[in-house]
């Protein structure tokens, strides 16, 4: 099973609490700090001419031996306050090598209610991924954040937040040959599975006789066998229908097949099936939370790779909806897969909304970069409440145009659609983002249906308030808050 670490939160008392450090918090002059160390504090403050800047922290120890660690956390205008205030402490426990903080009550503090955030922040930017390596990584120690017992249920909330991202994350960092389509399906039934989530998993022969054509294209140059993961929330049993179907593209790798990828991009392909763990994840928040929702998500889970038996540029393809695809380049392959996934949910499961969730293209990140993943819709209402959601849970989306004349596309000679964006004058707009959209659009039916392109969102080169570099998560606390949101909670 794919696991990872993090900071530890404890209630109560530990082994080493003596000693171990109280956390108090600096902001524009302002202390978050029990009473009976707020006098200590701002001395400490003064006599360091200590300047809060977020990232900053100040390590005090009285003559009574009691150290204390100041945090600077942002204003309190800042975007994720506190979720960004739980990263800060991290890279203090880290900078200073601790193996164990005192957090004072959030009553105490003054952090009250924030201490969910702040909880979650430290679970997420504590987060690593369990190499199995031999050796100790150097500079690498466990850490154990004391809390108080009132604190617990808090705690307990923080982690079903961030359980699911990071679960989530390390999938995404999980190399590819240890994640093949098959793990990654087990290992998704596995985790959701004994939280009440129904997994379904369809193999090769279950896909062909199904006629999913799009997948078994795909993964025809693979030795690793493809799945259809469907994972079923039902949150409200009394209720019929099903509110929303997650359609994630789960490319564990891709090398691109005959239009092979290359250096250094291709080495980086195991990220490819972000989309696939955020709607698992999404699902397992859910069912954390026991939300009252009926929620599908579905998952086309395979290898894009090359040998003989590979799909080639120029083939004609029949997907699960009878439409006939043009493949003019084999590594467009995530809308293919997306396409059969969509298919299925709505013979299925005739889902009142739909969402994919995908790491889609290349040329998303340069129009958004990581800081913006692409929306695409033709129904407003849909695209309002999941930037809402995205704004609330500071996974930001940026809406794009997809209107009817943008059709010719996807146009195809030899096809009902082409699987590569019409070039254009000046041979641009093959990778085209639209263009991917435009595609998926064409399976959707005319049903409530949005596409969520996270190519650049999904990996971080720096920073956040949600984490460190490497994996994101995105998309699970997204859809888990648009879930309240469609619900009208």
């Amino acid at each position: 099973m794919t696991s990872w670490t993090s900071i530890e939160l404890t209630v109560g008392e530990d082994d080493g609490a003596e000693s171990a450090p109280t956390l108090v918090f600096a902001a524009n002059g302002d202390l978050f700090a029990p009473d009976a160390l707020r006098d200590r504090v701002a001395a400490g403050i003064g006599v360091a001419t200590f300047e809060a800047k977020p990232g900053r922290w100040l390590d005090l120890v009285g003559v009574d031996g009691q150290r204390i660690v100041v945090v600077a956390i942002g204003a309190e205008d800042s975007d994720d306050r506190w979720r960004s205030a739980g990263g800060h402490v991290v890279d203090a426990l880290r900078g200073l090598q601790l193996t164990a903080a005192r957090l004072p009550s959030a009553e105490d503090s003054g952090i009250d209610q924030s201490v969910v955030d702040f909880l979650e922040g430290v679970l997420l930017h504590g987060f690593r991924l369990d190499q199995g390596r031999r050796e100790v990584v150097p500079g690498h120690f466990s850490s154990t954040l004391l809390i108080a017992k009132g604190d617990a249920a808090q705690a307990d909330q923080a982690r079903m937040r961030a359980d699911p991202v990071n679960r989530a994350r390390a999938w995404v960092e999980r190399p590819a040959n240890l994640l093949t389509p098959a793990i990654f399906a087990d290992e998704a039934a596995d985790a959701l599975v004994p939280l009440g989530v129904t997994v379904r998993l369809l193999g090769p022969t279950e896909l062909e006789a199904i006629g999913a054509g799009g997948i078994l294209a795909v993964a025809a140059g693979s030795d690793n066998e493809p799945r259809l993961t469907i994972a079923e929330w039902r949150g409200a049993p009394d209720r019929d229908g099903w509110d929303a179907a997650f359609v994630g593209k789960g490319l564990t790798f891709d090398a691109g097949g005959l239009n092979l990828k290359p250096r250094p991009g291709i080495a980086k392909m195991k990220f490819d099936m972000g989309g696939g763990a955020a709607v698992l994840g999404a699902i397992e928040r859910l069912a954390l939370r026991k939300a009252a929702v009926n929620i599908v998500a579905i998952v086309p889970m395979c290898e894009n790779n090359i040998d003989g038996k590979a799909y080639r540029p120029g083939d004609v393809i029949t997907s699960l909806a009878g439409l006939t695809i043009d493949v003019q380049d084999t590594d467009a392959e995530g809308r293919i897969v997306l396409a059969d996934g969509v298919t299925y949910a709505i013979r299925e499961y005739d889902p009142g909304v739909i969402v994919d969730v995908a790491t889609l293209t290349g040329m998303i990140m340069g129009v958004l970069h990581e800081d913006f993943a692409g929306l695409f819709t033709s129904d407003d209402a849909l695209a309002a409440s999941l930037t809402a959601a995205g704004a609330e849970t500071d996974e930001a989306l940026w809406r794009l145009p997809l209107t009817a004349s943008m059709d010719y596309l996807v146009e195809s000679p030899v096809a009902d659609v082409s699987n590569l964006g019409a070039p254009g004058w000046f041979g641009m707009g093959t990778g085209s983002p639209v263009a991917g959209a435009k595609f998926i659009e064409k399976f959707a039916e005319g049903r409530r249906w949005a596409h969520l392109d996270i190519a650049g969102t999904g990996w971080a080169s720096r920073r956040s308030s949600r984490c460190g570099p490497g994996a994101t998560g995105f998309g699970v606390a997204l859809l888990d808050r648009w879930a309240d949101l469609a619900a009208g909670a």
